[in-house]
């Protein structure tokens, strides 16, 4: 299957892609020495100011990496022959992709609006603040070895799909 764009807007589009989604892990990165600085220490004004920069860093980094990763994965994977759902090392990092995000912002995001509520009192959810974005930067780093290994083969409905073709040929 050919291309649908062409060399250079490729090219460009993997480049916003690896870009973004090399942000969106490193402010992840950030969020567990911040989140694990939180846990450990007993000074109460450095924990509420990583608590405080944990949510800067959603703000600004994470919220916004995350979707546009997901755009540009789903863009790259429309207008590739790689395909959305074609191979499964696609499909698995599509998968990863919004299983973090609702992740992050159902429950890692509350944890952290509810740490920075408590003021300097020490966060009941702190062992929670410190695990959520190790799984997080866990999943990146599957996400990334996907990338550039392409395990698994295709999917059993890219098959079927392609039957169909040769079939009404």
């Amino acid at each position: 299957m050919a291309s649908r764009v062409g060399k250079r807007t490729r090219q460009v589009l993997v480049f916003l892609h690896v870009i973004v989604s090399l942000g969106w892990m490193g402010a992840g990165a950030a969020n567990v020495v911040l989140t694990s600085t939180a846990a450990v220490t007993d000074d109460v004004e450095l924990r509420r100011a990583c608590y405080l920069l944990v949510s800067t860093i959603d703000l600004w980094l994470v919220i916004p990496g995350a979707f546009l990763a997901l755009a540009t994965g789903v863009v790259l994977s429309l207008v590739t022959p790689w395909g959305l759902v074609t191979y499964w090392w696609v499909l698995v990092k599509l998968v990863l992709t919004v299983a973090v995000i609702v992740y992050s912002t159902l429950l890692i995001g509350v944890w952290v609006e509810e740490s920075i509520a408590l003021g300097t009192a020490p966060s009941p959810v702190a062992d929670p603040l410190v695990v959520g974005p190790l799984v997080s930067l866990a999943a990146f780093l599957l996400m990334t070895w996907a990338s550039v290994a392409k395990p698994w083969g295709r999917t059993p409905w890219r098959r079927r799909a392609a039957a169909r073709v040769l079939a009404s040929a």
